[in-house]
């Protein structure tokens, strides 16, 4: 068999696209005012497709009122072709909201006259709900660089830094003074000690700190302290590097998402067990704070059973949610302790 044999049809390829509950689609006669709804825009729009008649009016309905009013009325869809493609809020009857995204096409007889107009609707939910958290997590990091000069920033395997605006804001220098040599951020006498432990734990793929003298607005110099690590693929390989970089002496004082992946990897049975004797908690206790069964917790701390992703992440959210914390100390170990 080759590509020649295979029959995907037009309303195959609708119902495989639209069962991912992500595109509606739908079309409208002017003329004899018919709506026709697929089944996936009957879902996104939270209605059931055997209790309602579609209708242009039932869907404006539905969309958020700030957004109703960027919306062309019936009547002027009808008299113009006039429709326009956007992106909006929709409130389901259930009381749930989406964002979507419709791309329009109004049709016209040879007169000139609108004849009738069809569509997509696309669900940009997540999309637009993961640029609203990026845009509060670069909030969050301005805060913390204005109110206590901390900054995060990442190295991939290739060896190529990302810094942020706050980085370059600190020290002075520029993207172009640090782009083959992200070191020069250090003070001249202590660079090449700190590049070749840096190299050294790199190569190592362990996590590790150092304490180096950094310049401030180019003339300035102040101690700070990094913390890095490694973050994994499921085969083990690494796949990015993060680090947090603060003044010295305070400790770990912030770990953002990509860092705390990071460490949550590095959790072992040992920091399983010191958890489990701070809480002064049984196996059975941590089990079921965690939601695992008791043999799952008896082989993980015995060392008998792989700490899969998964596993790991319920046992630290157990311990985090009942006063815990995992930090990395300035040796570079991991430190369970009581917030």
């Amino acid at each position: 068999m080759d590509a020649r044999d295979l029959v995907f049809s037009s309303p195959e390829f609708l119902r495989l696209i639209e069962n991912a509950e992500m595109i509606g689609c739908w079309s409208w006669t002017f003329a004899s005012d018919r709506h026709i709804w697929s089944n996936g825009l009957y879902r996104l729009l939270g209605l059931d497709a055997g209790t309602v008649r579609p209708s242009y009016d039932l869907f404006l309905e539905l969309i958020h009122p700030d957004d109703r009013a960027r919306m062309e009325s019936a009547v002027e869809i009808r008299r113009t072709g006039a429709l326009s493609s956007l992106d909006f809020r929709l409130v389901r009857p259930d009381g749930s909201w989406r964002i979507l995204s419709s791309r329009n096409e109004v049709f016209f007889d040879p007169d000139g006259r609108p004849r009738g107009a069809s569509g997509v609707v696309l669900d940009v939910t997540d999309k637009e709900r993961l640029l609203q958290l990026r845009r509060l997590d670069q909030k969050r990091k301005r805060a913390l660089f204005e109110q206590a000069r901390i900054l995060m920033f990442s190295l991939n395997p290739a060896g190529e830094f990302t810094f942020p605006q706050e980085a370059f804001e600190l020290t002075g220098l520029s993207p172009n003074e640090i782009a083959d040599d992200a070191f020069l951020l250090m003070v001249p006498e202590e660079r090449e000690y700190w590049r070749s432990l840096s190299l050294q734990s790199l190569q190592a793929g362990i996590i590790h700190t150092s304490q180096p003298t950094i310049h401030i607005d180019r003339v300035e110099r102040g101690r700070f302290e990094t913390f890095t690590v490694p973050i994994r693929h499921d085969d083990g390989g690494i796949v990015d590097w993060t680090t947090v970089v603060q003044p010295a002496g305070h400790g770990l004082a912030v770990k953002d998402e990509s860092f705390r992946l990071g460490l949550s990897q590095h959790i072992t049975a040992r920091h399983i067990r010191a958890a489990r004797a701070l809480l002064d908690w049984s196996r059975e206790d941590l089990a079921k704070a965690a939601g695992l069964s008791l043999s799952t917790i008896r082989r993980i701390e015995s060392g008998e059973h792989s700490l899969n992703d998964a596993s790991r992440r319920r046992i630290i959210a157990a311990c985090e949610g009942n006063g815990l914390s995992f930090n990395v100390l300035t040796s570079g170990a991991i430190a369970v302790a009581a917030r």
